[in-house]
């Protein structure tokens, strides 16, 4: 759940408070708001120096990051955003501008084209394999001509435009709204399996090294991070990378967070390469978790999307634990002073203590993590329930941080 113990490598040190949001679509939207309400409320969220954010968690994290400074018209405006849902905005600029025309003619064009470059590359190869007919230099041509083809538009283009629209504008992730706050937004880049981060002060991945310019928008950010590959195509993006003192261009596919690392914890842990990423003298980590805890149904998952969803599930879990165990190797080793993890799915009879109105991880556990409308009463139930187990974690494991 969470962890804290006396140390000597930090005890000199003065706080320095990371928060990592997980991802989980409009659920972890709600939930993560009753978290940062009670953060708020025990004057935690002032003292918090940077936020990593994945997927759902991006949307907030980022409009808490770059939206109104004051917390109450950030509270009214997200409830907003949820009770109305993100899926009609994305629905309008598909409809209802450029975006469709663009999209079918991708469809069309760029996906006929590769299509009928894949089947021509498997007809080559299989005659290459079978009498050794010279085809590879032609199949790697035809592979590299299907790479080029242009992506006008797509569902997640149309995300990113909604996401400018209601939320960011056009803000770039250098500007912060708030003072002394950094910011990191998570992706996974498909094309080489690896983490590609957008952030205040630096944005890339290792592989490609670091965005030279120019800024990227936090709405391009949040969409990318929020791309759930099973529903959203991935953002194709090209950008000027600079890496070992020289200058290139390189196209990116990016896709949800979620994919790499759900918790967005692992860019805050101690010890990381400046190579790598921004490296932090890290403290405390808060880490909020909107997953649905031990994994109960009585399906068989038989069918695609049940199966593809319930393999994410699985996989997310084990890098869940693992993580959790290196923060608590963290503090025991003295480069962690304490981090807690307010966990949705958290089992309720091994909490701390309960409230009497606890609101039970039953009700909520099973929430969808679309980004469809939140009727006022579940909205109600996420967020409390965010608040209540923030509170006891807090109590609990981060009291030196409290008021």
């Amino acid at each position: 759940m969470s962890s804290n113990a006396p140390n000597t490598k930090t005890e000199r040190r003065q706080p320095f408070v990371a928060l990592a949001l997980s991802g989980g679509g409009a659920r972890a939207m709600a939930f993560h708001l009753g978290c940062l309400r009670a953060l708020h409320d025990r004057k935690i969220l002032a003292k918090v120096r940077v936020i990593s954010t994945v997927s759902g968690g991006s949307v907030l994290g980022a409009y808490y990051a770059y939206g109104p400074s004051d917390f109450e018209t950030f509270d009214k405006n997200v409830v907003s955003v949820l009770e109305s849902g993100i899926q009609g905005a994305i629905a309008r600029e598909v409809l209802f501008t450029t975006q469709l025309p663009k999209i079918l003619g991708t469809l069309l064009v760029t996906g006929t084209l590769s299509l009928a470059s894949w089947c021509i590359r498997a007809l080559l190869s299989l005659m290459r394999r079978l009498i050794g007919l010279p085809t590879l230099g032609i199949e790697r041509g035809l592979a590299a001509v299907a790479r080029s083809l242009p992506i006008w538009a797509s569902l997640t283009s149309a995300f990113e435009r909604a996401l400018a629209r209601r939320l960011f504008g056009g803000k770039t992730m250098s500007e912060v709204a708030r003072p002394d706050l950094e910011v990191i937004i998570n992706a996974c880049d498909l094309r080489t399996g690896t983490a590609f981060r957008f952030g205040t002060r630096r944005s890339g991945g290792w592989r490609y090294g670091d965005i030279a310019g120019p800024t990227p928008t936090v709405a391009k950010a949040v969409a990318a991070s929020a791309a759930f590959p099973i529903l959203l195509p991935p953002l194709i993006e090209t950008f000027k990378f600079r890496k070992g003192g020289r200058e290139y261009r390189d196209t990116v596919a990016l896709t949800d967070g979620g994919v790499f690392e759900n918790l967005g914890v692992s860019v805050l842990e101690p010890g990381r390469s400046q190579d790598i990423t921004v490296a932090y003298p890290t403290t405390h980590i808060i880490s909020l978790n909107a997953g649905a805890g031990q994994m109960e149904s009585e399906r068989t998952h038989f069918w695609w999307i049940g199966r593809v969803a319930r393999s994410f599930s699985a996989v997310h879990r084990k890098v869940q634990d693992a993580t959790y165990q290196r923060l608590h190797q963290f503090v025991e080793g003295g480069e962690l002073e304490a981090f807690g993890m307010v966990y949705l799915g958290q089992q309720d009879n091994r909490l701390p203590w309960c409230p009497p109105d606890l609101v039970r991880r039953e009700e909520v556990s099973n929430y969808p993590t679309d980004f469809a409308p939140i009727s006022h009463d579940n909205l109600e139930l996420l967020t409390k329930r965010g608040e209540q187990l923030t509170q006891i974690i807090v109590d609990r494991y981060l009291s030196d941080l409290g008021d």
